[in-house]
């Protein structure tokens, strides 16, 4: 019997090293792929804050490239990843273009989100990816910023 624990403890150990090796070239090759999306900057100013309320009527410009052409769907979501916008659905996103879209801090229904900290997702049809862009956009109280501040289009 201690023969055979031997010999599937030898078994599992060769398949660990396996698959580690293989886990580690997959790295190595995820690596060297460009990103799918490159160039994102929200409201093409130093700040990534703004007000949706008040008298501004604010909105913000969200703005990236993709290096890729694909049928996508371009949403704004909270922590934990729940939509609670969508800008735009199973549209067709132009390799090496930019693209931009709009938020002016509301829900699908139109009523204005509380403040925190929001992210942009694009979901690529074709590929079944979802890419979650790095920079949070942060919703502020009403009349925390000016009028001038956070503002774009």
């Amino acid at each position: 019997m201690p023969r055979r624990k031997a010999d599937a403890a030898a078994v599992v150990f060769a398949l660990l090293v396996v698959a580690t090796v293989a886990a580690f070239a997959y790295a190595q090759r995820v690596k060297r792929d460009p990103p799918v999306i490159d160039n994102f900057k929200i409201a093409g100013k130093s700040t990534n804050s703004f007000t949706p309320a008040g008298p501004c009527h604010r909105r913000i410009r969200l703005r990236f490239r993709t290096t890729t052409s694909n049928d996508a769907t371009v949403e704004i979501i909270r922590p934990g990843g729940k939509v609670v916008r969508v800008l735009a659905e199973d549209t067709f996103l132009k390799r090496y273009s930019f693209h931009t879209y709009h938020w002016d801090g509301k829900n699908n229904a139109g009523v204005i989100l509380p403040i925190g900290r929001y992210r942009m997702r694009v979901l690529l049809h074709d590929e079944g990816r979802e890419l979650i862009l790095p920079e949070a956009i942060h919703l502020r109280a009403k009349g925390s910023l000016p009028c001038g501040e956070g503002k774009s289009g």
